[in-house]
């Protein structure tokens, strides 16, 4: 069953109810994930390494897995590519707008930036390539480059839990617990939140597939250019919160983490699945185009990591400008 209604403005309606059902549904997810995590004695850097950047990617996840088995390859590649895009451009740009600058640890220009950005031009380099493309297409991202970016996500994974530890063996975040305990939820409640929360994220994000696919129908639009642009800024919402609190507490670390963290987990944990499920082929050129800008935003911001201590106002201003062009190209240029 489809929830659309013949009339736009309800189905604009619909479709915010569902952005806010999605996003809401994420947050529960991942307060009920961590609390359970912390019931049973994980470590707290892991559960911020971890849950925290796939939880605010949930919005992605649930959306793009809906579309893969609705068989819409253009909204899943315009989702991932259009929310990394708006994760730096505009979220990390506002947040260093407002906040005035950002350090952060070298260990992230070394370790999780290259791996952003080369899973970025690995992902554009298959999908042009196309060499598990189904029948009948001469591009696109299939099934064995899904299961390697699995992999990919597992062996990164165990990676950030096995670096989590500092030299006392105790995690930072769990020494920032220590100074301001937090209240644990009960393992029933949270078991009880997080299966509702996974009701929600289900419902919130078959309401806007729905809206979306019934737009770009009847309207004669391109899915490619909805979900580039308004889609990817609705399931970024959770990084727009997690990263402007961040900034504003002067918890960097967790602000760029989030940011970086979602792109690559969006990467290997949304298309590898996504991929799995249905072969991603579709709109070849704006694909390709929109993948080439994501990187080029990605490598910016490396450039940056590389040659200063510290990420500054005027370097966020540049990102806003950047994303304003993109949204410029998204809307003049795919049809």
């Amino acid at each position: 069953m489809a929830f659309t209604s013949e009339y736009l403005l309800i189905n604009i309606v619909l479709f915010v109810i569902g952005v806010t059902v999605l996003v809401k549904g994420s947050d529960w997810f991942v307060d009920a994930a961590a609390s359970l995590a912390r019931s049973f004695g994980v470590p707290e850097l892991v559960i911020g390494l971890t849950l925290v950047s796939i939880g605010t990617s949930l919005p992605e996840l649930a959306s793009s897995l809906c579309a893969a088995f609705y068989n819409e390859p253009n909204f899943i590649i315009g989702n991932i590519v259009g929310s990394n895009t708006a994760n730096i451009a505009l979220i990390l740009g506002a947040g260093l707008l407002l906040g005035g600058g950002l350090n952060f640890d070298r260990k992230v220009a070394w370790r999780d930036m290259p791996l952003l950005l080369a899973l970025g031009i690995g992902l554009m380099l298959w999908y042009y390539w196309g060499g598990d493309a189904p029948a009948g297409a001469e591009h696109g991202f299939g099934r064995i480059g899904g299961v390697i970016l699995l992999v990919i996500c597992a062996v990164y994974s165990v990676i950030l839990a096995s670096s989590g530890q500092d030299n006392d063996g105790k995690t930072a975040e769990a020494n920032d617990a220590a100074e301001a305990p937090e209240a644990v939820m009960s393992r029933s409640k949270a078991f009880g939140l997080a299966v509702l929360a996974l009701i929600m994220i289900t419902l919130g994000a078959k309401l806007m597939v729905d809206t979306v696919v019934w737009t770009a129908e009847r309207m004669q639009v391109n899915p490619l250019l909805i979900s580039l642009t308004v889609v990817a800024i609705g399931t970024s919402l959770p990084e727009l919160a997690v990263t402007v609190a961040g900034v504003l507490k002067k918890r960097d670390d967790i602000a760029l983490g989030n940011i970086i963290g979602s792109g690559i987990y969006n990467i290997v944990l949304i298309i590898g699945c996504c991929s799995v499920v249905t072969p991603l082929t579709g709109d070849t050129q704006n694909s390709i185009m929109s993948m080439i800008i994501m990187n080029l935003v990605a490598a910016v911001l490396w450039v940056f990591l590389l040659t200063n201590k510290k990420l500054y106002r005027w370097q966020g201003v540049i990102f806003l400008l950047g994303y304003a062009a993109f949204t410029l190209w998204s809307i003049c240029c795919v049809k």
